[in-house]
Protein backbone atom coordinates (compact mmCIF):
# COMPACT_ATOMS: atom_id res chain seq x y z
CA UNK A 1 0.00 0.00 0.00
CA UNK A 2 1.38 3.50 -1.00
CA UNK A 3 0.40 6.51 1.05
CA UNK A 4 1.81 9.56 -0.12
CA UNK A 5 2.07 12.97 1.95
CA UNK A 6 2.26 16.12 0.53
CA UNK A 7 5.67 17.62 2.14
CA UNK A 8 4.58 20.28 5.19
CA UNK A 9 5.71 23.62 2.93
CA UNK A 10 2.18 23.04 1.12
CA UNK A 11 0.11 22.91 4.49
CA UNK A 12 1.31 26.20 5.55
CA UNK A 13 -0.23 28.42 2.88
CA UNK A 14 -3.61 26.36 2.88
CA UNK A 15 -3.65 27.01 6.89
CA UNK A 16 -2.84 30.80 6.51
CA UNK A 17 -5.67 31.03 3.43
CA UNK A 18 -8.34 29.10 5.82
CA UNK A 19 -6.89 32.15 8.38
CA UNK A 20 -7.64 34.56 6.37
CA UNK A 21 -10.82 33.16 4.84
CA UNK A 22 -12.11 32.79 8.83
CA UNK A 23 -11.31 36.18 9.70
CA UNK A 24 -13.22 38.40 7.12
CA UNK A 25 -15.84 36.42 6.89
CA UNK A 26 -16.11 36.53 10.57
CA UNK A 27 -18.66 38.86 12.13
CA UNK A 28 -20.38 40.30 15.28
CA UNK A 29 -22.56 38.14 17.31
CA UNK A 30 -25.52 40.17 18.21
CA UNK A 31 -28.13 39.26 20.86
CA UNK A 32 -31.80 41.80 20.84
CA UNK A 33 -34.25 42.78 23.04
CA UNK A 34 -37.26 44.54 21.48
CA UNK A 35 -40.32 45.73 22.16
CA UNK A 36 -43.66 47.44 21.01
CA UNK A 37 -42.30 50.31 22.49
CA UNK A 38 -42.09 53.12 19.94
CA UNK A 39 -38.72 54.17 19.54
CA UNK A 40 -37.93 57.92 20.95
CA UNK A 41 -33.99 58.19 20.48
CA UNK A 42 -30.77 57.44 18.67
CA UNK A 43 -28.72 54.35 19.46
CA UNK A 44 -26.40 55.12 23.14
CA UNK A 45 -23.80 53.02 24.02
CA UNK A 46 -21.77 51.37 26.91
CA UNK A 47 -18.86 48.96 26.77
CA UNK A 48 -19.31 46.69 29.75
CA UNK A 49 -16.84 43.70 30.91
CA UNK A 50 -17.25 40.29 32.65
CA UNK A 51 -14.75 38.76 34.61
CA UNK A 52 -14.20 35.24 36.41
CA UNK A 53 -17.15 33.92 34.27
CA UNK A 54 -19.72 36.23 34.93
CA UNK A 55 -19.06 36.49 38.75
CA UNK A 56 -17.80 40.00 38.23
CA UNK A 57 -19.32 42.60 36.11
CA UNK A 58 -18.12 46.36 35.28
CA UNK A 59 -20.19 48.29 35.40
CA UNK A 60 -22.46 46.76 37.83
CA UNK A 61 -25.65 48.57 36.48
CA UNK A 62 -25.43 50.61 33.20
CA UNK A 63 -27.54 54.14 34.09
CA UNK A 64 -29.65 56.16 30.80
CA UNK A 65 -29.83 59.76 31.85
CA UNK A 66 -31.07 60.46 28.64
CA UNK A 67 -34.07 58.30 29.29
CA UNK A 68 -34.42 59.27 32.69
CA UNK A 69 -34.65 62.60 31.12
CA UNK A 70 -36.93 62.47 29.07
CA UNK A 71 -39.30 60.92 31.26
CA UNK A 72 -39.22 57.83 29.03
CA UNK A 73 -41.05 54.90 30.60
CA UNK A 74 -38.57 52.58 29.53
CA UNK A 75 -36.80 51.17 26.48
CA UNK A 76 -37.49 50.18 23.49
CA UNK A 77 -34.66 48.03 22.42
CA UNK A 78 -31.57 46.86 24.19
CA UNK A 79 -29.02 44.78 22.36
CA UNK A 80 -25.28 43.23 23.47
CA UNK A 81 -22.83 43.13 20.54
CA UNK A 82 -19.65 41.38 20.26
CA UNK A 83 -17.25 41.34 17.38
CA UNK A 84 -14.75 39.19 16.97
CA UNK A 85 -11.72 40.31 18.88
CA UNK A 86 -13.87 40.90 22.01
CA UNK A 87 -14.68 36.78 21.28
CA UNK A 88 -11.00 35.99 20.75
CA UNK A 89 -10.28 37.73 23.94
CA UNK A 90 -12.72 35.68 25.49
CA UNK A 91 -10.95 32.27 24.66
CA UNK A 92 -7.44 33.62 25.14
CA UNK A 93 -8.29 34.27 28.83
CA UNK A 94 -10.62 30.86 28.94
CA UNK A 95 -13.41 33.44 30.13
CA UNK A 96 -11.95 35.35 32.91
CA UNK A 97 -12.13 38.76 31.26
CA UNK A 98 -15.25 39.00 28.34
CA UNK A 99 -15.53 42.45 26.78
CA UNK A 100 -18.83 43.93 24.72
CA UNK A 101 -21.33 46.73 24.23
CA UNK A 102 -24.54 47.51 25.11
CA UNK A 103 -26.45 49.29 23.38
CA UNK A 104 -29.63 50.72 23.85
CA UNK A 105 -32.76 53.05 22.71
CA UNK A 106 -35.62 55.01 25.04
CA UNK A 107 -38.99 54.88 24.11
CA UNK A 108 -41.13 57.84 23.52
CA UNK A 109 -42.27 59.60 26.87
CA UNK A 110 -46.13 58.71 27.23
CA UNK A 111 -49.00 61.49 26.10
CA UNK A 112 -50.05 63.65 28.66
CA UNK A 113 -53.63 63.18 28.79
CA UNK A 114 -56.48 65.89 30.54
CA UNK A 115 -56.79 69.21 30.23
CA UNK A 116 -54.05 71.95 29.82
Amino acid sequence: MNIHFKPIYFRKPVVAFLLVITLLTSSCVTFRVQTHKQEGTEYQSHPINVYLWGILQSPKAVTTPICDSLGSPGMSEVYLRRNFGQYLIGVVTLGIWSPAKLYWKCSKPCPKTGKM
